[in-house]
């Protein structure tokens, strides 16, 4: 467990996490096949082995391991007696770095989240909502008619949905439900689970391969509501390292987010390979060059020969290799 010498009230706080953890089986400093398959126990982990480090950053604000792991358990408290396994709980929450904990609390109290993104119109969340069988809804986004608020956890808002009619069996094992590739509304009857074993299972692959531990800056590029969304997110988040939360305004403009990228000086960027065609555009017009970059995953689409000879070529990332994890991590 990292020392604090700056802060030795969260020494007494980690260790009081890591005796919670071991009284429920799980030992902090144990690897990921000694922990049960569920990412919210690995994240209480994470935060029992780096409670101090940054665990995510946004354009204005930053928060630590142990306050992600305190906002989820306030969460989870609210929710108790009010959701658990088999149900689901809509996370209706902005691109801030307190998103990651929202979704913790959620999958705390047993239950599969359904993210949605507040810049999605009403009647495309309602639908959402009452596909999933969403009865309870923690949201930082305001919220919908007939949503009544029971409770606040932070900056989010605990609230009840009226009676919903359970149009699909929620599997215990279930994380959460993604929306199609791309978000499509008009396929939004395509909604799928996911379990915690999938997206761990993606998380441990890759890491060992990338060596990417505690050091390591990522980006949270995509919305939540996608697989490639919440996948990208644990990535940093079970390892001790940095996501950065990128704002919806910065990831629409390519200039702003390569300059964003510098800035943060990331080390792991996930991408759609069309996303990453028009970042390479941006980068060369620009002239930027991004040397902290060790590692680009690209993913959900084919992957352009062009665009990564592109890449190559204007050697904006020298040290940089690139990966396809659509499936088994390769190297391009």
């Amino acid at each position: 467990m990292n020392a604090t010498p700056d802060h030795p009230e969260l020494d007494q706080l980690s260790a009081d996490l890591a005796a919670l953890l071991a009284r429920i089986g799980l030992d902090p400093a144990a690897g990921p096949s000694a922990r049960r398959h569920r990412i919210d126990l690995r994240f209480a982990a994470a935060a029992a082995r780096h409670p101090a480090r940054i665990c995510a950053r946004d354009a204005e604000q930053q928060t630590t391991y142990l306050e992600a792991d305190w906002l989820a358990d306030d969460i989870a408290a609210r929710l108790s007696g009010r959701t658990g396994p088999g149900s689901v709980v809509a996370v209706r929450a902005q691109r801030t770095c307190k998103a990651p904990a929202a979704v913790v609390g959620a999958l705390r109290t047993g239950a599969a989240v359904l993210p949605l993104e507040p810049g999605h119109n009403a009647g495309l969340q309602e639908f959402l909502m009452r596909d999933a069988g969403a009865e309870m809804v923690v949201s930082d986004g305001g919220l919908l008619r007939d949503e009544i608020p029971l409770a606040k956890a932070g900056r989010f808002v605990i609230a009840a949905r009226p009676e919903a009619a359970m149009r699909r069996a929620i599997a215990p094992a279930t994380a959460f439900l993604a929306l199609p590739e791309g978000g499509d509304p008009g396929r939004a009857l395509a909604l799928r689970p996911v379990s915690h074993l999938d997206v761990l299972s993606w998380v441990d692959a890759l890491l060992p391969l990338l060596e990417s531990g505690p050091e390591a800056v990522w980006t949270s590029f995509h919305s939540l509501s996608l697989d490639l969304g919440m996948r990208e997110l644990w990535g940093p988040l079970l390892s001790g390292a940095r996501a950065v939360v990128v704002d919806r305004d910065t990831a629409c403009d390519a200039r702003a987010f390569t300059r964003l990228l510098a800035e943060q000086e990331v080390t792991v960027l996930t991408q759609l390979p069309s996303a990453f065609a028009r970042l390479t555009a941006a980068a060369r017009t620009g002239r930027s060059s991004l040397p902290a970059l060790r590692h680009v995953l690209l993913s959900d689409e084919p992957v352009d020969a062009p665009a990564l000879a592109d890449w190559r070529d204007a050697r904006i990332a020298p040290q940089a290799v690139v990966w396809d994890v659509s499936g088994p991590p390769a190297i391009l």
